[in-house]
């Protein structure tokens, strides 16, 4: 079971720019329910050597209810303009369910004298029940789901210190409809990090992270790749720190 987040179901209208040509508004759904799943997992699990393993599992969900949105028209009052104006309020609603697919394989490999290889890629076909209708945004769609997902690390390990590289990715997801009303998607995303631990004493250690090394950007569009809505730079971060244990 999974329940919605807050803002969701939130007894909140909040309206955008009344001003605009086309003024849209987001509102919550009290009375939104929780997402329930009848799901089945098969795995199969193959330790080649003492710290080695190749997996396979495959997976199938049942949901009940996938979110969907829904919008109508409401009235506000302007107080720059002291007028009513007329603007489309998009909040959440109760959709029909859906079913989930999919293949996980996993693979971790000791290459000896500390160093060694982790991998794990995740296929997924998600689908919803209910109609694709473009006139109504977010029907037919599963929010978060992405086709292919890939998590890939490197690392060294030892008494003294540890030295880890991770590398993240996945295809293009659908995240929800926009403050203006419109479908958002997430373009194919990956990003590379690094993180190294060195053992001071045995209570003491320091931890470096470089996160997003390769300064990926996040892109966000409407249905369409060329219908950019958003690019987000965040840029690299790089985070240095003690631990303490007692």
């Amino acid at each position: 079971m999974a329940r919605p987040n807050f803002f969701d179901i939130s007894p909140i209208t909040a309206p955008g720019d009344l001003e605009e040509d086309n003024p849209t508004a987001q509102a919550g759904n009290p009375n939104l329910d929780p997402q329930l799943a009848n799901q089945f997992d098969a795995a199969w699990e193959y330790y080649f050597d003492d710290a080695s393993l190749f997996a396979i599992t495959l997976f199938y969900k049942d949901i009940e209810s996938y979110q969907t949105s829904g919008t109508y028209n409401q009235d506000f009052y302007d107080q720059k303009t002291d007028k009513w104006v007329t603007a489309r309020v998009t909040r959440p609603e109760n959709g029909p369910g859906g079913t989930t697919t999919g293949l996980e394989a996993t693979l971790q490999y000791d290459l000896g004298s500390g160093f060694g290889i982790s991998a794990n890629y995740t296929y997924t076909d998600a689908n919803n029940d209910g109609e694709r209708d473009v006139n109504n945004p977010g029907s037919g769609l599963v929010l978060g789901a992405s086709e292919n997902m890939l998590n890939a690390s490197a690392y060294y390990e030892s008494d003294l210190f540890s030295v880890r590289a991770m590398y993240n990715y996945r295809t293009e997801w659908y995240k929800g409809l926009h403050s203006s009303g419109a479908e958002l998607w997430n373009d194919d995303y990956g990003q590379l990090d690094f993180s190294t631990t060195v053992n001071v004493t045995d209570n003491i250690s320091v931890v470096f992270e470089g996160i997003n090394l390769t300064n990926e950007k996040v892109v966000e569009y409407n249905t369409s790749k060329d219908r950019v809505l958003s690019i987000y730079e965040n840029g690299r971060r790089f985070v240095l720190g003690a631990n303490f244990r007692f």
